[in-house]
């Protein structure tokens, strides 16, 4: 539990300093609510990018960043001991009503088993945090620095929440760093509400957040090392800091939003590139809005707005262009280019994003609320505890599909509707048309759940079928969630507790973690892994690696003999290969070069063998120099 102490300690640390931040912005959120997911959000954005200086320097030390800690507590005090005494006083003046207790009592299930996935070490479902959002910011801490790691395609992405793993694994462990994504997810939520009861009443404010968090896939993101939910925290915010833009435009109090709605775009893109999307729609709501002011007076806002965000996001994107000479790597290989990427390996990336889906077209368009819904694995590859159940858990959940389309026959739901509805169609439509993998949706999800709940809050407001039919579709929504929480987070307790111990519980529930700790027993402290396969989940791989066949990192000049092969295995420093069960066919085949050297290593006796792994078989190069520094 003492890290849930730290990261409490920090985010309140970020809050201090994100108040502030919005104090000079002149943005003055008018509740709690409102502010505590502004406040932290910037905070923890600022963090990332003062972690990633020092990274850059070669300063990844507790002390410095407990230094950026202190600071931040320093610097936003005032702020800090504020949030402690506007609680208290908040809990004391709060008129509950007794239909909000269910509501209450379920956010505070949901968390509970978030909370305990979240804690618990990264099993199997947490495939692509092992793969490279854990994995990278460990290399990093191992080596002291932030620097190019050219065999991984995705160490080039944006990396503003892994900076946070980062700060996570370097003070305490992993459980310190998935806090991060944890609390971005609550955050939204918190967002959710305050967004929701700002437009349409407290109802529509705890209905909304409800839904959210009762959105299965929400509350498995929260339990894993992703970086979905801080995506849709900082696009969410950025629509939401629009609509507080729209009400006060022209004044002091209204252009400090826009600016804070440019600097959650910079966010968001600093963490997934698919936010251009956000930045485009805010931009384009930003001149819609602004239409009847004169052109100078529609100019200046905007150039500032788009100054801004791209001023936050460049860091990423000049990092990715000097490291590689693709300002979006791997993306674009055929406008940018790029080291280490060819125009074959672009190709077989894209084609693996578009698998996932129903197809395109008009109707699989018209049809993606039911197939979400109800087909949910055409569209993401389910965690393994979900599998057996997915037919009555629905990973969107049911409540978007029944209460949603509602709105249509109903009032109005005003700019904040308008505004989250408009986004969520215009960015499914970019999605729709790029990669339709369930994942990519999430931003979406918080501004589709705050009209949920407004429809929600509607419906009950009536008599008769109505409101029981919606009474109904909560019961079930919420009731299924906590279903799918408890079959994710059930096996973790114990762990989290300290009744079983991280090693006994990941040998019982992670086929990686077993392969990689036999093989962290196979080989000796100062060997370097080359890795050829299929098994990239190499975050407990307490060996120095690297992947092999996930990047162009051998030439052709290095593929043309085994002796050439052998010699580029050398200069790399290494002792020792992994091969999966992939490449061993291949290696009896001899499909393609590497194979063949492989192949050609083996029969001159310049490799051997040493045992095979799950999948993994493991080799010795002899008489194979010392590893140099990685």
């Amino acid at each position: 539990m003492l890290s849930l102490l730290i990261w409490i300690a920090i985010l309140w640390a970020c809050f201090g300093i994100g108040a502030a931040a919005l104090r000079r912005l002149r943005a003055q959120p008018e509740t709690s609510a409102e502010e505590i997911p502004f406040a932290i959000a910037l905070g923890l954005g600022l963090l990332s990018y003062l972690i990633l200086a020092l990274g850059l320097l070669g300063v990844i030390e507790v002390w410095a960043f407990v230094a950026v800690i202190g600071l931040f507590i320093l610097l936003g005090w005032h702020h800090v001991a504020r949030l402690g005494r506007e609680a208290i006083a908040g809990l004391r003046r709060a008129r509950w009503s007794w239909s909000v207790f269910p509501v209450l009592l379920f956010l505070a299930a949901a968390a509970t088993f978030t909370l305990i996935g979240a804690l618990a070490p990264s099993g199997d479902i947490d495939y692509d945090g092992l793969v490279y959002h854990l994995t990278i910011p460990k290399i990093y801490l191992h080596d002291g620095r932030i620097h190019p790691i050219p065999w991984l395609s995705h160490s080039n992405f944006p990396f503003t929440l892994e900076m946070l793993y980062l700060l996570g694994l370097t003070l305490r462990d992993q459980s310190l760093a998935k806090l991060f994504h944890f609390g971005c997810g609550w955050l939204v939520i918190c967002a959710v509400f305050a967004f929701a009861r700002r437009a349409w009443g407290a109802r529509a404010g705890w209905l909304g957040a409800a839904i959210l968090a009762a959105v299965p896939l929400v509350a498995w993101e929260m339990m894993v090392a992703y970086n979905e939910l801080a995506f849709a925290l900082y696009a969410f915010l950025a629509i939401f800091a629009l609509t507080r833009w729209a009400e006060g435009r022209g004044s002091a109090q209204g252009n400090g939003w826009l600016w804070v709605a440019a600097i959650m775009c910079g966010l968001a893109l600093g963490t997934k590139m698919l936010a251009g999307v956000v930045l485009v729609f805010v931009a384009l709501a930003v001149l819609a809005r602004a239409r009847d002011q004169s052109r100078e007076g529609v100019a200046i806002p905007l150039l500032g707005f788009l100054a801004l965000s791209a001023l936050v996001a460049c860091p990423w994107y000049l990092k990715s262009y000097l490291w590689t000479g693709n300002p979006v790597y791997p993306f674009l290989y055929e406008v940018f280019g790029g080291k280490y990427w060819t125009a074959s390996r672009a190709a077989l990336y894209t084609a693996a994003q578009k698998e996932f889906g129903m197809g395109g077209g008009p109707l699989a368009f018209l049809s993606l609320p039911w197939n979400l819904t109800m087909n949910p694995h055409r569209f993401f590859d389910l965690p393994s505890q979900l599998r057996p159940i997915s037919i009555l858990i629905w990973v969107f959940g049911p409540a978007l599909l029944a209460l949603v389309p509602t709105l249509l026959v109903s009032r109005r739901v005003g700019t904040p509707g308008r505004l989250a509805l408009w986004f969520a169609f215009a960015y499914t439509a970019i999605w729709f048309a790029m990669s339709q993998n369930g994942r990519y949706l999430i931003p979406i999800l918080p501004g589709l759940c705050a009209c949920a709940g407004l429809a929600a809050s509607r419906l009950l407001a009536r008599r008769g079928l109505l409101s029981a039919g919606a009474v109904l579709v909560l019961l079930l929504g919420l009731l299924s969630a906590l279903y799918a929480d408890f079959s994710l987070a059930a096996s973790a307790w114990r762990v989290v507790t300290g009744a079983e111990s991280q090693s006994s519980y990941l040998q019982s529930t992670s086929v990686a973690y077993r392969t990689l700790d036999a093989i962290n027993r196979a080989t000796p402290p100062d060997a370097h892994i080359i890795v050829f396969g299929d098994e990239p989940r190499l975050f407990y791989l307490d060996r120095s690696f690297l992947l092999g066949n996930h990047a162009e990192i051998f030439t052709k000049a290095d593929l043309a003999t085994p002796d050439a092969l052998l010699a580029a295995f050398q200069r790399l420093g290494a002792t020792h290969l992994l091969i999966g069960v992939s490449v061993l066919q291949g290696m009896t085949e001899k499909k393609a070069a590497l194979e063949t050297d492989l192949a050609g290593l083996e029969a001159e006796g310049r490799i051997r063998p040493l045992g095979m792994y799950g999948t993994l078989s493991l080799w010795e190069l002899v008489g194979g120099k010392k590893p140099s520094q990685p």
